[in-house]
């Protein structure tokens, strides 16, 4: 399999770096294998950002749902 270089700005480093080590992973495996989830996963693109299906049975938030959400408890 070919192999490439992907270049990452230092936030998603350390947030990648985070995400590895709370799964008890080494960065570039846990990387690999996010990588190759994405890559196999059912997504379609809507104008440049990545979409994909919604789950059978999940809910679907209202805008008051979200609204309450971001407001948090009060």
């Amino acid at each position: 399999m070919p192999t490439m270089t992907i270049s990452l700005n230092e936030e998603t480093k350390a947030r990648l770096a985070d995400l590895a080590r709370q799964a008890g992973q080494e960065v570039d495996q846990f990387a690999e294998a996010l990588l190759r989830r994405v890559a196999s996963a059912d997504v379609r693109l809507e104008r440049g950002v990545p979409v994909f299906p919604r789950r059978p049975g999940a809910p679907v938030l209202k805008v008051e749902d979200v609204n309450r959400l971001m407001d948090g408890p009060e």
